[in-house]
């Protein structure tokens, strides 16, 4: 998997406040199985983690595939508290609930309650990636009406993209000029009667621009839930530079007839660590060469060499075949996923993580909590850089004091925020957990509890009579329920 950390992202997704479309005059038609998706959802608040969030609705579009299930984006049923399902042929809703749900390919997939909901419809068939300036039919309920929507355009490129749902994660997208819009997120995209894509984001910059998710990255989800459980997109855990430079390719002793890429750093905790080394040339994945620029040929696209590793399952084998001291080497690596991956990405349909003591916030670093509240550069370091540049430092958790509930037993701290933690009492910390079962060991020992950063001069002191005398009455000043979430 190929991903960014912070990418300069103006799409948007595709989920709105109405839905409904239709498909391709085909034989049987298309429509009938084209889904308005509502959801109604509640979004956690990352900046008062104790509290419920608002509740809204929004639509989106799905379709039947296998197995009786409905296919749809992973942002149009995310953070759900009830999700309803309504087709072309009946007014009445349906309750659905999630079968499984891929956040980092942006795919879920859902099945109706009632049985009888699937009478009149047909599982749309998928097909492969569609050629260029070929033509293709989106399909969905996108805002600005209520019934089903069809548009019509041609496929413009195939190519890496960022997928917004989950900030960080690249995979294969396809660009069309077929008009997608709010309310067409899950929708299908069809060609010859098949589905070649899903529709889920559009760039606001561009006119008349849209993309899809393409079957390939389908197939990979449905194959992957196969046990039932998604595990997840696997990656190599390299960085690389291109061999564009002919001085460069004689400087590393290539062979004339041979391309590749260079490596430039092996990212650790990954497949890579310990099989593949800096300064190597990546010649073959998977037994497909790699050209000068790092793109190989993949059904008939050139595509980012990352597409090899991409389609594979976690626990999969991949061979490689490098240069090494001006020699060949073939490697073979076990895939897995990116280390810390659930902090750098997105988090849906989880409330936060939260620990209060002493009137003292805690909270886990996570992607969530940087994009609702201004990061600081320690915040920043912590979560994007620690691992690259110390490797083996980054804790399980990177624990921060967000803030404090006033209290005569943490007076003097109370415009403290962000304060990162490292050791309690001299004793490192790993994460939320840790950090309570400390807490509670000290509990016997020690008169002072003294809260400590690297990154914070400040000695944050709490008196442990005071701190248990007071926590009930924290907690009921400031109307909290409970005071930890783990």
């Amino acid at each position: 998997m190929n991903y960014k950390f912070f990418p300069k992202i103006s799409f948007l997704l595709l989920i709105s406040f109405s839905f409904f479309e239709g498909l391709q005059a085909q034989n049987p038609p298309i429509e009938p199985s084209v889904i308005l998706i509502t959801n109604h959802q509640q979004l956690p608040q990352w900046t008062s983690p104790w509290k419920r969030g608002f509740t809204s609705s929004g639509n989106g579009t799905g379709f039947l595939i296998q197995n009786r299930w409905i296919l749809t984006n992973a942002h149009v049923v995310s953070n759900s508290r009830l999700l309803l399902l309504k087709k072309t042929s009946s007014a009445e809703p349906f309750i659905a609930r999630v079968v499984a749900i891929a956040h980092d390919s942006d795919l879920a997939i859902l099945e109706a309650d009632d049985p009888s909901f699937y009478q009149g419809m047909h599982p749309l068939e998928l097909g492969k990636l569609p050629e260029l300036q070929s033509h293709v039919r989106t399909y969905g309920y996108p805002i600005g009406g209520t019934t089903i929507s069809r548009t019509e355009g041609v496929v413009s490129r195939v190519e890496f993209g960022t997928y917004v749902h989950s900030g960080v994660d690249s995979h294969l997208i396809i660009q069309t000029d077929s008009a997608i819009n709010p309310g067409n997120s899950g929708g299908p995209v069809i060609q010859d009667g098949k589905v070649v894509g899903v529709a889920f984001q559009s760039n606001p910059n561009l006119n008349d621009v849209g993309y899809l998710i393409p079957v390939p990255l389908v197939r990979r989800f449905l194959k992957d839930m196969q046990d039932g459980v998604y595990d997840g997109v696997p990656e190599i855990g390299i960085q690389v530079s291109n061999l564009l430079n002919r001085h460069l390719r004689r400087f590393l002793k290539l062979p004339s007839d041979t391309s590749g890429v260079l490596i430039d750093r092996v990212l650790p905790q990954t497949p890579a660590e310990g099989k593949l080394h800096v300064g190597d040339v990546l010649v073959e994945i998977g037994g497909v060469p790699i050209d000068a620029s790092g793109m190989v040929d993949y059904e008939g696209y050139q595509v980012p060499f990352h597409i090899m590793a991409e389609h594979q399952l976690v626990g999969d084998l991949l061979n490689f075949r490098i240069w090494r001291h001006q020699q060949f080497k073939e490697v073979e690596l076990e895939l897995s996923l990116p280390p810390f991956i659930k902090d750098f990405r997105l988090s849906y349909d989880t409330p936060p993580q939260y620990l209060i003591f002493g009137g003292l916030i805690f909270m886990p670093l996570n992607r969530n909590y940087l994009q609702s509240s201004p990061p600081s550069p320690a915040l920043l370091y912590e979560h994007l850089y620690r691992e690259a540049e110390k490797p083996g430092t980054r804790r399980e958790q990177v624990l921060m004091i967000v803030g404090i509930l006033p209290s005569p037993v943490n007076a003097g701290y109370t415009n403290l925020k962000n304060f990162v933690l490292n050791r309690v009492n001299g004793i490192p910390i790993r994460s939320l957990k840790h950090l309570k079962s400390v807490l509670a060991e000290l509990k016997s020992s020690a008169r002072f509890y003294r809260f400590e950063s690297e990154w914070d001069p400040t000695l944050v002191v709490l008196d442990k009579e005071a701190v248990y005398r007071e926590h009930e009455r924290i907690l009921e000043r400031y109307g909290i329920a409970e005071g930890e979430q783990l």
